[in-house]
């Protein structure tokens, strides 16, 4: 009698064991997918150059005018569990604060990037690689054109600014459904070739070609791969 109770726990153990890996193998079937794509809006801020009496911000701080002044669409293909490749098209919008003394300016930037990215979960997670929680590390070299809005601006005389760089950045990811993913990003820019400030002059600083920007997003990734 007691051999046939440990038969019986012995059975439910390994029906318990096998039933979950059986769950875990269906979520990291939904969680490798390979395309997805990527929509957020959020945040950007030219750091510098800025001509003088032009500025975005009070007291030299970051994002304390909270408005919505960026928006990127993105795909991404990834390799493997770790690697991936990433590109996106992205506009911000810089206008000067209303409540700062900074004279009026406003300027539009487009841009795309092209980035390698890397996921801190395919190196932590070993046997279980399915994780609500994702990490991902991406940089990459981006091309941007930054066009001056005024009612004085005459196209004919400059057609804007043409640069490109350098872009580094971090994204925390939640998974909220096994298509769905909530994603925040914080990216830094390195521009060279920025011949205009933010405020869309030219700099007053002799060969000043070299610019940069912060950038946060938030947004929502969608996976396209069919579900097995």
């Amino acid at each position: 009698m007691k051999n046939n109770k440990l038969i019986i726990l012995l059975l439910f153990v390994l029906n318990t064991v096998f039933s979950q890996d059986k769950i875990d193998s269906t979520l990291v079937k939904a969680h490798t997918n390979k395309w997805s794509i990527e929509i957020g809006t959020g945040i950007s801020y030219g750091t510098r150059p800025y001509t003088d009496g032009y500025f975005t911000n009070t007291n030299n701080q970051l994002f304390n005018d909270f408005k919505l002044n960026a928006y990127t669409v993105g795909a991404r293909y990834d390799f493997s569990k770790i690697m991936g490749l990433k590109m996106d098209l992205a506009f911000d919008r810089f206008s000067n604060n209303k409540v700062d003394r900074s004279n009026p300016f406003e300027v539009a930037q487009f841009r795309t990037s092209v980035q390698g990215v890397f996921n801190v979960n395919g190196l932590i997670k070993s046997k279980k690689d399915f994780s609500r929680f994702n990490l991902l590390f991406h940089a990459g070299l981006h091309l941007a054109i930054l066009q001056p809005i005024s009612s004085n601006y005459n196209p004919k005389v400059s057609n804007g600014d043409n640069y490109g760089g350098i872009v580094l950045g971090i994204t925390p990811m939640i998974m909220i459904s096994k298509k769905t993913s909530l994603f925040f990003d914080f990216s830094s820019f390195s521009n060279y070739g920025q011949n205009l400030t933010w405020n869309g002059k030219h700099s007053a600083v002799s060969n000043n070609s070299n610019g940069h920007m912060v950038c946060g997003i938030f947004g929502l990734s969608f996976a396209l791969d069919k579900s097995k």
